[in-house]
């Protein structure tokens, strides 16, 4: 090969090099600019998935939240249902135990209680007590008044309150007497006044015979009663009332002086029978209603009449 030639292969294949020089960069360039494409789109695509695995768990926690408020709201209903469900079943249960105290007073107003009756010595048989309490009774109403005093007896079922009689002092002379507490129910709480009227006709003083139950309550009664009432100065007389068909308790009180008669002064709603119940009760023992405040600790105390004295130590029985 002549020297020629030599030379313009190595100047061929010199410029072919050059070239393929400069192809291989501008591939190389291309391939970049292709990663760099890639690389953008995998980024971009990264963000934008956690964008949206964000919403969503925004979304999540907005639909807990809403479900929470639900919860929340539905238990707060629930929570005020049972409250309403409580107090609707305390208010039953204060209403049935009033009921039942009620029916003890209708029961009370059909009743005369006597004290102070002198069977003359111990008596424990029962049958014989019975026997004795009718024929002092009936020993101590005058003639004009036998018959009806009878027909009323005959009506009446006669009990007497203790096992055996006791002695002690009498109310109204502090005799020594054996006595024991009779009771005497009549069918009609008319035939109870009138058996009354009759037997403090003929000097026969009786009572009211509280139902047991009431005993503890009208102590708190009496001690809301006193802050009103001069108790030195004025008796008191407690009675279980009926009017529009619902029963209360009624206070009235009269000077110990012997002038006026019983005035109203206070009511109560029926207290709740059971001490659990009443306690259910804000202020049971409080009146619902004053008729006036009773005043006068100056007031005479001179010894009252024997139908007033024994009426008002009646109320005092327990």
């Amino acid at each position: 090969m002549s020297a020629i030639s030599a030379e313009t292969n190595a100047f061929e294949k010199a410029i072919d090099a050059d070239f393929k020089g400069m192809e291989g960069a501008a591939s190389f360039k291309k391939m970049g600019e292709q990663l760099a494409k890639m690389w953008k789109g995998t980024v971009m695509g990264f963000v934008q998935k956690q964008a949206t695995h964000i919403s969503d768990l925004c979304q999540a926690v907005a639909d807990l939240e809403e479900k929470l408020e639900e919860v929340t709201v539905r238990e707060t209903c629930n929570k005020q249902k049972l409250e309403e469900m409580e107090k609707f079943r305390e208010t039953n249960e204060v209403k049935a135990s009033r009921q039942e105290m009620a029916k003890k007073m209708e029961a009370a107003v059909t009743q005369v209680k006597i004290l102070d009756m002198n069977f003359d010595k111990e008596i424990d048989d029962h049958k014989e007590m019975l026997n004795c309490a009718k024929i002092r009774l009936r020993a101590k109403v005058k003639a004009s008044e036998q018959e009806r005093f009878g027909e009323l007896v005959k009506k009446a079922v006669v009990q007497v309150l203790a096992k055996k009689t006791v002695k002690r002092k009498a109310r109204d002379d502090g005799r020594d007497i054996w006595t024991a507490p009779i009771i005497l129910t009549m069918k009609e709480q008319q035939e109870r006044w009138e058996m009354e009227d009759l037997l403090r006709r003929n000097k026969i003083y009786p009572t009211f015979h509280w139902p047991k139950e009431f005993l503890e309550p009208m102590k708190k009664m009496r001690e809301e009663l006193a802050k009103q009432v001069d108790e030195e100065s004025h008796y008191t007389r407690i009675r279980p009332v009926q009017t529009d068909g619902k029963w209360r308790i009624r206070a009235d009180v009269k000077p110990k002086d012997g002038s006026g008669r019983f005035l109203h002064k206070a009511t109560w709603e029926m207290p709740p029978l059971d001490e659990e119940t009443r306690s259910k009760v804000p202020d049971w023992f409080k009146p619902t209603s004053w008729a006036g405040v009773v005043r006068g600790r100056g007031a005479s105390v001179a010894a009252p009449p024997p139908e007033v004295g024994r009426e008002a130590e009646a109320d005092m029985e327990t």
